[in-house]
């Protein structure tokens, strides 16, 4: 797909043209809020490009970017408060097939989604959507609204674990550096360009910089350091910069331009509520149903697993209750007979009531066989509670890898591209987190509670487990039941 993008006349963006025939477009919008960087966006890239039939992937934080369905009928929000289907967030795969095999462009409102929920949804869809166009090559612009949200300059205080934000950071440098043949272009939106990750930022070959507060001004000269411009000179510009004005700048230098585009459609930081919506075609309506179907079901199942899980630890809970009244009992129990011997053995002359001792002595040895059977109870109950999961989890597994699991046996020596090639396929994030460490340490043995520490896992979780499992089964990793490793080369 040829595109050109119009700023200004000073500048046009050609996708047949270097530096972005060989490394694709990757552009990068920095200036404070209420700056219009959403509308020159939308103006001079988003609209063009769905004008030419391409497809559009959108993360907001805010309802904003639903206008544009004024126009294209192609356009499904998802999430927020123009929803067209809810956000499931652990249905990834659900919505890349949709975006990548369907042709349908999508925006995602996360406005009420949870940060720890977001990170982790947006890295596996970007996963998801990357290995399907190694198949289909759409034409496919995401476009990262507040980017330093999923790759920040500094993790601390946030909610989400590092390495979560370190598989998103990876996701978005793999689409930068490979995405290019696959169809892919990036634009990445930020009010505070200091707060983002600056590996992401300089994946950038593109990037703008418009109109900033004073406060600003120190941060903006030690990015601008980065490039090779004068970085005190451009940063006092940004800071006194009209609206409208931007400085652009590429491998070829700084271009001070005013971009004057206008929407095709309205802007959604303006407008309260979409007036007209334009009509979808068969094949999107279908899509959409087919998709709201899916989301609705996979949200279906959710609930129920979640009340199923609630009666589980419920009953648990009984159990355990059950357990702590007997340990009481039984510590009554034993200290009465303690209290009886010691009458026996201090005063043998006194009357110690045999028959009672010999009560004592049969009621605890009963509470104390009560006990062990409801001991027993539940360690049947949590074992098949474990076997039921277990097949759950690996009829899931063939689902998602498409093959069943003892087929899939990479050789012992494991190269880079078959690691890379599972790291893609395993179906949720905990396995991948694990098989990852692992194989960074290749040739090195460690326990199941080293590994769970050193991923952020409770070495008791049922994921945990499952994930150990099912890296075994697929002879991904070895083990002797102590030790686990991936072996080198």
């Amino acid at each position: 797909m040829v595109m050109k993008f119009r700023f200004s006349p000073k500048l046009v963006v050609d996708s047949e043209k270097e530096p972005f025939k060989s490394e694709g477009i990757r552009i990068g919008f920095y200036s404070a809020p209420g700056t219009r960087k959403s509308y020159t966006v939308a103006a001079c890239i988003v609209e063009p490009f769905l004008e030419e039939g391409g497809v559009v992937v959108i993360f907001q934080p805010r309802s904003e970017w639903h206008t544009l369905k004024e126009k294209w009928g192609s356009i499904v929000v998802a999430g927020g408060p123009f929803q067209d289907i809810p956000i499931a967030t652990q249905m990834a795969r659900v919505y890349a097939e949709a975006i990548v095999n369907d042709g349908v462009s999508m925006v995602f409102d996360f406005s009420e989604t949870e940060e720890q929920d977001l990170v982790r949804f947006a890295a596996e869809l970007l996963a998801r959507i990357f290995t399907l166009q190694n198949v289909v090559r759409r034409p496919l612009l995401l476009l990262v609204e507040e980017a330093a949200d999923y790759t920040p300059f500094s993790t601390k205080g946030k909610l989400v674990e590092p390495w979560i934000y370190d598989r998103m950071k990876g996701r978005i440098v793999k689409i930068a550096t490979q995405g290019r043949p696959l169809g892919f272009m990036m634009v990445l939106v930020s009010q505070r360009p200091a707060q983002l990750d600056f590996t992401v930022r300089m994946m950038c070959n593109l990037s703008f910089y418009g109109k900033f507060h004073p406060k600003d001004l120190n941060d903006i000269k030690t990015m601008l350091s980065a490039y090779e411009v004068e970085a005190k000179e451009t940063a006092e510009k940004c800071v006194n910069m009209p609206h409208g004005s931007w400085i652009a700048i590429t491998s070829e230098g700084v271009t001070e331009l005013s971009i004057t585009a206008k929407r095709i459609t309205s802007h959604g930081a303006d407008t309260p509520r979409l007036e007209y919506t334009a009509p979808r075609t068969e094949e999107t309506k279908k899509t959409v149903s087919e998709l709201v179907e899916a989301i609705q079901k996979a949200l279906e199942q959710e609930r129920l697993e979640e009340s199923e899980l609630a009666k589980v630890k419920r009953k648990i809970a009984d159990l355990e209750r059950d357990v702590k009244d007997r340990d009481e009992k039984i510590s009554t129990l034993e200290s009465a007979l303690e209290v009886a011997s010691r009458l026996e053995i201090k005063a043998p002359e006194s009357k110690v009531d045999q028959q009672e001792v010999l009560r004592l002595r049969e009621e605890l040895e009963a509470e104390k066989s009560s006990k062990s059977i409801i001991v027993n109870d539940i360690q049947k109950f949590l074992q098949s509670l474990k076997i039921e999961l277990d097949e759950t989890f690996e009829k899931e597994t063939e689902h998602f890898l498409g093959v069943k699991e003892e087929a899939a046996k990479p050789p012992q020596g494991m190269s880079e591209d078959i690691a890379k090639m599972w790291l893609e396929k395993l179906p949720n994030p905990c396995s991948r987190n694990v098989f990852s460490f692992l194989l960074k340490h290749k040739g090195m043995k460690f326990t199941k509670s080293q590994i769970a520490l050193q991923c952020g896992y409770s070495s008791n979780s049922g994921s945990f487990g499952s994930a150990l499992s099912l890296l075994r089964k697929n002879n991904l990793v070895k083990t002797n039941r102590e030790l686990w490793w991936v072996e080198g080369l």
